[in-house]
């Protein structure tokens, strides 16, 4: 993967005003999620650099870094692999631009595959009109994240913004199972992702996160919009291990607001997130 030349102007200007005695190290991050309504599943794995900026004196610049890394994206009727690079220049502000190549195939089941289309209505999903289909995902997106302490607990505050482009196939239109919904061809997605939750602390450095979610979707040129509202549970590991910074498995059971064909239905999402720190 190549970045652009903004990109990586933007990486190595940040890397420079790290703190001197800054010195980058490996990451590895892994992700594993499971979904029912829409049936479906992905694994997530980026490997890279990640070099701490704050130096742990000054609140708005605690915990900040920069990172650069290979990413993909792996489900059972798609590839999608690239590069990205993050950085939180403060402590509540994490911004991240992305650029994957994106493949799909078919593996005979209704809906999985590239299903394309001559208008913005869902094609057939029956499991012989699948196809293949190749294209590109550049993503941009910042993170909005807050803590306040409540007692021995937290109240987390969480909010990522993004808009991805997505460029695919030959057809004017197709459906994407990744996002459950009819694209154009090339077409932008706009995403809010918030959460608040409160973290009660357990023993050995575990932690507890209640809260509600709220995730919205909206495709203008198609004319979709997808809203789920909902509850969620996360147990949170800090360095459970030597090579493990972070451990977070999570659950989380909402229903559609709004949806083209689901609202009023239940969604139920369940995955695993690990960050990984082989040579810390």
């Amino acid at each position: 993967m190549r970045l652009t030349p903004v990109a990586s102007a933007f990486a190595l200007a940040v890397l420079s005003a790290a703190p001197a005695q800054a010195q980058p190290r490996l990451v590895l991050h892994e992700r594993l999620v499971g979904v029912v309504n829409p049936m479906g599943g992905e694994h997530m794995l980026a490997a890279g650099a990640r070099l701490e900026l704050g130096d742990g004196s000054d609140l708005l610049t605690q915990g900040t870094y920069a990172e650069i890394a290979a990413v993909n994206y792996l489900s059972p009727i798609y590839s999608m692999s690239g590069g990205y690079v993050e950085v939180s220049p403060l402590a509540f502000l994490v911004l991240r631009a992305q650029l994957t190549s994106v493949d799909v195939w078919s593996i005979g089941m209704p809906g999985a595959g590239y299903y394309g289309s001559d208008n913005g209505a869902v094609p057939s999903l029956a499991p012989d009109a699948g196809g293949e289909a190749h294209g590109f995902s550049a993503l941009g997106a910042a993170t909005l994240q807050m803590a306040f302490p409540i007692d021995d607990a937290r109240l987390i505050l969480w909010d990522e913004l993004s808009v991805e482009h997505l460029g695919l196939g030959d057809a004017p239109y197709h459906f994407s199972a990744r996002h459950d919904a009819v694209l154009a061809r090339h077409d932008q997605i706009f995403g809010s992702h918030a959460m608040a939750l409160l973290e009660i602390p357990l023993p050995d450095r575990w932690s507890l996160r209640l809260g509600a979610y709220d995730e919205l979707r909206v495709i203008p040129r198609s004319g979709w919009l997808s809203n789920q509202v909902g509850g969620m549970v996360m147990l949170a590991g800090d360095r459970p291990l030597d090579v493990i910074g972070s451990i977070t498995p999570f659950v989380r059971v909402g229903a559609y607001t709004h949806h083209e064909r689901r609202a009023g239905e239940v969604a139920v999402l369940l995955g695993a997130m690990i960050r990984w720190e082989p040579l810390r």
